[in-house]
């Protein structure tokens, strides 16, 4: 794998014929890296926290600390998904069945971890209620995430013509319009723009301009490996270092539980928090110049960036998340030493993340033994088809 600077796009050649007629291209396989170090990352996130790792640690400990740091770095993950989605989607053909497809992967991935403990983890006080959002993710609310795309998805081919058409200059002040926002927040210490904390379409919209500006536009040339990671970090380590240094001077009794610096420590560990959306686009300008040359990670790296949405769904269901000896299994690493505990937890979320990527690859190869896209594809275009014959019928 090497490091190699994309040309930058003249704006000339980005009109609006283009944003007509997305052309398509080789997937960026360092992008699709970055799709299975995401996930990774979300795996690692909740381990730390429904695991009850971070909560299992001693007070201000090494291990309270080191906890801490690690999900702050955890914490940027979705919004590294929702980049991600930007960069991928923004020259992409667009169509409605593909999001068809998402829920039918979603239903089945749902319906099947339901059944795998309903039969098999007698443990889990399973609700009948679970079989119902399984099959009706989008009105159960199952999975926030997939609710919030429902909403933007039918907006994509607007944005994506629309930021095509865009010159430059425009595409950034848009791009940091939308991000104004998240620091009117910090200065308020209210959300007045509807973000909802992140879990919502509208934030997902504005990580998906910003995103589609990278793709289109390329890193800037400062983006070097040496620039962005060490961004990456002193993001992390200044959200980390909001939270530990007034818990801190608390217990010294040096500031008042009730000082305005304390109640606010955890403002920057926030999706919608500047060093969570730095950090996000850190990565992204890290991953999207790396190239990935031989085909044997290529075909790793295609299979386990398809992978991620499934990965996600089976460990969020309802079933699983509500698995309780599963999850209590990792707060035994917070007794660990510090160096223990550090390769647990990450030892812990590749290992469910890799066997989970088998469970959704194997839905894969069996939706294309059952030859399901193409039944999706039938059942898509049949109202066109029966709409193309009344109108023959009528005429006649």
């Amino acid at each position: 794998m090497t490091h190699t600077m994309p040309k930058d796009k003249p704006i000339e050649k980005m009109l609006p014929d283009a944003a007509q007629m997305p052309q398509k291209s080789e997937r960026n396989m360092g992008v699709e890296l970055f799709r299975v170090v995401a996930m990774l990352l979300v795996v690692c996130l909740h381990i730390l926290g429904r695991g009850g790792v971070v909560s299992s640690t001693d007070y201000l400990s090494a291990n309270y600390k080191l906890a801490h740091f690690l999900q702050v770095i955890t914490y940027c993950s979705v919004n590294c998904y929702a980049l991600i989605s930007g960069f991928a989607n923004v020259k992409t053909e667009f169509k409605f069945r593909r999001f068809f497809f998402l829920w039918l992967e979603t239903v089945f991935l749902i319906t099947a971890t339901n059944a795998v403990v309903y039969f098999f983890v007698p443990s889990v006080n399973f609700k009948p209620d679970w079989w119902i959002a399984g099959i009706f993710p989008l009105i159960k609310r199952e999975l926030w995430y997939l609710c919030a795309y429902f909403f933007m998805y039918p907006l994509l081919p607007m944005l994506n013509k629309g930021m095509l058409a865009l010159k430059q200059w425009q595409h950034a002040a848009a791009m940091l319009m939308l991000q104004a926002p998240i620091i009117f927040r910090l200065i308020e210490g209210t959300d007045n723009y509807v973000l909802g904390g992140g879990y919502s379409a509208i934030w997902l919209i504005c990580l998906y301009v910003m995103g589609a500006y990278f793709r289109i536009y390329g890193a800037p040339k400062w983006a070097k490996w040496f620039v962005t990671l060490p961004i990456f970090f002193l993001s992390a380590l200044v959200a980390w270092a909001m939270k530990i240094i007034p818990e801190t001077l608390l217990r010294k009794g040096m500031i008042e539980e009730s000082s305005e610096w304390y109640a606010s420590r955890g403002a920057l560990i926030s999706y919608i928090s500047p060093c969570m959306v730095i950090m996000a686009v850190m990565l992204l300008l890290f991953f999207m110049q790396i190239k990935v040359k031989h085909k044997v990670p290529k075909l790793l790296i295609a299979h386990l960036g398809r992978s991620t949405w499934g990965v996600f769904v089976i460990h969020v269901a309802a079933a699983f998340w509500y698995f309780w000896d599963f999850w209590n299994s990792f707060r035994k690493f917070g007794d660990y030493s510090t160096l223990g505990m550090l390769f647990s937890v990450l030892g812990s979320a590749v290992l469910v993340y890799l066997v989970l990527s088998l469970f959704s690859i194997g839905r894969e190869y069996l939706f294309k033994l059952c030859r399901v896209q193409k039944g999706v594809d039938l059942l898509i275009a049949l109202p066109g088809k029966l709409l193309a014959k009344y109108r023959v019928h009528s005429k006649q």
